[in-house]
């Protein structure tokens, strides 16, 4: 492919997402959705340029996001860590609205190479404070096992994947559960099924919210790359002597009762959880996750 078709595919990204930050329903998306620089690669991702959302100022403070989800996840704590952080959120390399032709595969060791390539773009020289949420605990715990002399703290919101062996999908099992993960009725019901009381909480803003990345350029192919390479699981191995806070919601849906005992029993892990919270502790409960985070970092 040409310089020139490379050029096509980024205009054609960034424009997409340029016409679904205006349709954004919820202010508080609209507000970190304007925040967004666009970050060029090298070659080794033909050249492609990147999301990132960049605010505030004071130490780094990295959110990462999880699986099939966006920066938008951050809307509800993102300006509030401002004040006391410079708050950088990448889209995870074939998620959000990352360009898909960047690389042809998708895998864990992609994610955490190119969260390393952003970070030295960003030329960050401080040490750096990640919030990893759901999947992207696991990415966080194994992007400080890649770079640990570059990390201070980290943070877990209802971390996913630490236990247990990856599971590839293999094709066309892998296409097919792609494009389910693609109907209406489907990403309707997982929304849900992320918050504590979703019949209060859950309306068009927040299905817009969880859906509107889907229309960018490859997501099918992308989804279906990441599962077949097996996804994030069995990550606690990389916890070691790595300073770590972890929060979960006791409403907890998706990572269930049984896989959150299991959390709370390991010491390294350090585990809080908080009542009338679901999976999204940033979600559910905006302000007190935030507290709790700056109160980990500042101490």
């Amino acid at each position: 492919m040409t310089n020139t078709n490379y050029e096509k595919f980024n205009k054609l990204n960034v424009d997409f997402f340029e016409r679904e930050k205006i349709s954004l329903q919820d202010p508080l998306g609209f507000n970190i959705a304007s925040d967004v620089s666009w970050i060029k690669l090298n070659e080794d991702w033909n050249s492609a340029h990147f999301p990132v959302v960049i605010g505030g100022k004071g130490s780094p403070i990295i959110l990462l996001h999880g699986f099939d989800s966006s920066f938008l996840e951050f809307r509800r704590i993102y300006s509030l860590l401002k004040e006391n952080f410079q708050v950088i959120v990448p889209d995870l390399l074939g998620f959000g609205f990352t360009p898909r032709y960047a690389v042809k595969q998708y895998s864990p060791s992609k994610i955490i190479t190119h969260l390393v390539d952003i970070i030295k773009a960003l030329k960050i020289n401080k040490k750096i404070k990640i919030v990893g949420a759901s999947m992207g605990g696991s990415v966080a715990i194994q992007l400080a096992n890649e770079i640990p002399d570059c990390i201070d703290k980290i943070m877990l919101l209802s971390p996913a994947g630490l236990f247990g062996e990856p599971k590839n999908i293999p094709f066309p099992l892998n296409q097919i559960g792609a494009l389910f993960l693609g109907l209406p009725k489907v990403r309707k019901s997982i929304c849900r099924q992320a918050f504590a009381f979703p019949d209060r909480d859950v309306g068009p803003m927040e299905e817009q919210i969880a859906s509107i990345h889907i229309g960018s350029i490859g997501w099918s192919h992308s989804l279906a790359s990441f599962a077949k390479s097996g996804g994030f699981a069995g990550t606690f191995k990389y916890v070691q002597n790595l300073p770590i806070k972890t929060v979960c919601g006791e409403n907890d849906r998706i990572l269930g009762k049984k896989e959150i005992n299991k959390i709370k029993k390991i010491e390294e892990l350090n585990c809080v959880g908080l009542q009338n919270c679901g999976h999204l502790p940033h979600i559910d409960l905006p302000s007190l996750s935030c507290k709790i985070i700056k109160d980990y970092f500042c101490s």
